[in-house]
């Protein structure tokens, strides 16, 4: 499963080839995961992008290798990002600290306590 992502846009076809799976079982997902948002050409055909294909490729393997149920992988899908949220809060905080402390050792190696 895993695949060289060269193209910027892949047709449906290519993209069930990709996992082995219908066409029908990608529309399925498409409305029930809302993360997977494929653009329309002109003639309406859904063209998918790389990030799409990583979405996709989280949810078949929650799915098809794992066993969640639709249900089970929408939760597992958001426990992932709100575990990716929360971190991302801690290194803006750390990020915050560390520009404070920077500006602190600044100001005591220059004698100047008025910045603080």
């Amino acid at each position: 499963m895993q695949q060289n992502l060269t193209k910027r846009y892949y047709s449906i076809s290519e993209v069930a080839g990709m996992f082995n799976v219908n066409i029908s079982k990608l529309r399925y997902w498409q409305d029930h995961f809302p993360t997977i948002n494929p653009k329309r050409d002109r003639a309406g055909d859904r063209k998918y992008t790389q990030d799409d294909i990583k979405e996709i490729r989280e949810i078949f393997v929650l799915i098809e290798e794992e066993g969640h149920t639709i249900e089970g992988a929408k939760n597992a899908l958001e426990k992932k990002r709100a575990r990716k949220n929360a971190n991302q809060e801690v290194v803006d905080t750390l990020v915050g600290l560390r520009d404070f402390l920077k500006k602190v050792r600044d100001s005591l190696e220059q004698g100047d306590d008025s910045s603080l």
